[in-house]
């Protein structure tokens, strides 16, 4: 039992599941820029002779973006830890006592340095583009410079959300997008993880702003109110289906990808109206668990759908 209660303690410190959904984005972000650019829409082939990857050089990239996910979620909890107790969120291990802030900070270098080693190892043996080390270090200052910022409250949404396109990213750096056209098509498929992540950091502020507001953290929900940023929320809600239409009528148009596209729609419609018309404490707990399942939805339309492009 004490064991159990231990892995789920380092399970909800590193936040593994998002990790998880980081490191797949990554063979996610690879294999889309594979097909896009006339490669057959054969997972395992990919996996196997992409062409400019090996099986396991993708591995490296995957455990190199999860161990940087990981770290970035778990130094964000050393930081918040007043707001944490204040907030109630004892699903938070630092908060109810399970680890010292310090140990976490220490682990949390650890798993940094790690992934950058790893990222050294893909561009010396593995002929991935040395620009990859760089935006590993960006990725880190702005997971870590995060928690200096986030108190400017939607700067801060802004900010974070960055970290939820890196994955992505690296996963298209792998991979090397040869054209203007490929390149403009990853961008768009960023910006919609990039408002969608917004959208949810918004969501997550109007769930806190009891806490936010005792501890006089000025977060985008404390300034205008918890109403006030549902609506703003429900902006880049509309933006991001709006972009992946888009990105839909210029590479997918396939039934597969619109019924994602239809159910992803129907989650964040369900998420507004929950922010609307719940308390906010309430309603944002709920619209947060809604908008981690939008995540899921939105990666896989991009990924599923990419198997049946015309």
């Amino acid at each position: 039992m004490a064991l159990t209660t231990r892995f789920k303690d380092y399970f909800d410190l590193f936040r593994f599941s998002l990790g998880i959904l980081c490191a797949i984005a990554v063979l996610i972000a690879g294999f889309i820029v594979h097909v896009i650019q006339g490669g057959v829409p054969d997972f395992v082939s990919f996996l196997m002779n992409n062409g400019i990857i090996s099986i396991d050089g993708l591995v490296l990239g995957m455990i190199a973006t999860l161990l940087l996910a990981s770290a970035i979620e778990a130094i964000n909890d050393v930081y918040d830890v007043e707001t944490d107790i204040a907030n109630k969120r004892f699903d938070r291990p630092i908060a109810r006592g399970a680890f010292t802030p310090e140990y976490v900070r220490n682990l949390c270098i650890t798993f940094f340095l790690l992934s950058i080693v790893i990222t050294v190892v893909l561009v010396l043996f593995y002929r991935v583009t040395a620009a990859l080390i760089f935006f590993i270090l960006f990725f880190i200052i702005i997971g870590v410079g995060y928690n200096y910022v986030k108190r400017s409250g939607f700067i801060g949404n802004m900010w974070v959300s960055i970290g939820y396109v890196a994955p992505l990213f690296i996963g298209f750096f792998l991979l090397g997008p040869q054209n203007d056209h490929i390149i403009a098509i990853c961008l768009l498929i960023l910006a919609v993880s990039f408002l969608l992540a917004t959208g949810r950091e918004i969501v997550k502020d109007i769930q806190d702003y009891e806490g936010d507001l005792q501890t006089n953290y000025y977060s985008l929900a404390v300034r205008i109110g918890p109403k006030g940023a549902a609506y703003i929320a429900m902006v880049f809600f509309a933006v991001t289906v709006v972009c992946a239409i888009i990105v839909g009528v210029l590479v997918y148009n396939n039934l597969v990808f619109w019924l994602f596209l239809l159910v992803l729609a129907i989650i964040l419609g369900l998420t507004s109206f929950t922010i609307i018309t719940e308390p906010p404490a309430t309603g944002g707990k709920k619209a947060r668990k809604y908008t981690r399942w939008s995540l899921w939805w939105a990666l896989g339309a991009f990924f599923i759908g990419v198997f049946f492009i015309p």
